[in-house]
């Protein structure tokens, strides 16, 4: 086991086959991987008292800044589309924990971000806090909301989002967030998403994105 191997292995690493059903969620579920990858990243680096090397900061840094982007995402073309969708008691249940969940996340966030100064069991503490808020939300994500999706929004609601995510991003950020996304990811899910892209993106992807993403540390310094 790794020194990036924590608690949060529990939870699964939940690289996953395609459930059944018409809607493809495999960029979802990737991104939700590559968050809890990234959480248990961050959960070493704190026990481990690097909190202040330049590396767990872009590190930390990086998650925000992807998480931002994916709630904001869900919160403006997700959300929004199955409040007009919905009227099972239930199913308004669980859009009102989604957003509620969100809601509990940022001061988590905050209380970490505060306790990067001080370092020590503060920031473990609340390192542990904010990721297992944030993994418990993902599960409840995939296991309540996205079958909601499925079966009221369908491919072409789906297609909203995405194309709500594309055209709220610059082509340098898309670039970005994918050689975030596949970090670390297996062999068989960058296959799959790098095939997901027209050629000329792809490309782009080897030429350009993928190595200025690697260019600056995160987590732990390389060595050559």
């Amino acid at each position: 086991m790794s020194s990036q191997d924590t608690e949060l292995d529990n939870a699964g690493k939940r690289f996953r086959d395609q459930p059944p059903g018409a809607v493809d969620f495999t960029v979802m579920f990737l991104t939700h991987d590559a968050l809890l990858r990234d959480l248990r990243r961050l959960e070493a680096a704190a026990a481990e008292g690097r909190h202040g090397e330049e590396a767990v900061r872009n590190g930390w840094d990086t998650i925000k800044h992807e998480l931002h982007i994916h709630h904001v995402g869900e919160d403006e073309a997700v959300w929004p589309q199955l409040r007009e969708k919905v009227t099972a008691p239930g199913e308004l249940a669980t859009l009102d924990l989604m957003e509620a969940e969100h809601g509990q996340i940022d001061p988590l966030q905050a209380r970490v971000d505060a306790a990067f100064t001080t370092g020590g069991a503060e920031l473990q503490s609340a390192v542990k806090e904010f990721a297992a808020s944030l993994a418990l939300h993902m599960e409840h994500e995939e296991d309540r909301a996205l079958p909601l999706v499925e079966h009221h929004l369908g491919p072409e609601g789906w297609a909203k989002y995405h194309q709500y995510m594309m055209g709220s991003q610059g082509m340098d950020e898309v670039g970005f967030y994918l050689a975030w996304l596949l970090d670390d990811a297996p062999d068989s899910a960058r296959a799959k998403v790098l095939g997901m892209l027209p050629p000329p993106v792809q490309g782009l992807f080897q030429q350009s994105f993928e190595p200025a993403y690697r260019a600056a540390p995160r987590w732990t310094t390389p060595t050559v």
